[in-house]
């Protein structure tokens, strides 16, 4: 029985916390995420290793803060694997805005990758729940 009740006590808590002032999705944000389209010989996802110098856990998908961000992306595999090649771009974020990643190159010959945001969307759930549009 003490078992059941604390198991319930911890649930409350952890409900609170969710809805607790402070919390990230608690005003407007933004989400970054790699593009998951299928690579082509001129276009192939890019991994968010670094926003504004901060290193990004891989796998990680925090909310980020509206404004000019400075994204450290990862163009030749997901952070952590050998010989990283990285891009640096600035991105105008926004709000309730998902910013998807990919790098290119102009020609099949060159190796000259680099960082692009290729696509945007509304993240419905934070623009009904901000008032955005």
């Amino acid at each position: 029985m003490n078992v059941r009740i604390a198991s319930i006590a911890a649930t409350v808590v952890l409900a609170a916390c969710a809805t607790a002032p402070g919390m990230p999705y608690e005003k407007p944000y933004a989400l970054f995420q790699t593009e998951s389209k299928m690579p082509t010989d001129y276009v192939r996802p890019a991994w968010v290793a670094k926003i504004d110098g901060k290193e990004i856990v891989f796998g990680k998908n925090d909310p980020v803060e509206p404004g000019l961000r400075k994204v450290t992306l990862s163009l030749s595999g997901p952070p952590g694997s050998s010989n990283l090649a990285t891009d640096t771009i600035d991105v105008d974020v926004k709000p309730c805005t998902r910013y998807y990643f990919s790098s290119k190159r102009t020609t099949l010959q060159s190796n000259d990758w680099k960082a692009f945001v290729s696509g945007t969307e509304t993240i419905g759930e934070c623009a009904s729940r901000h008032g955005l549009k």
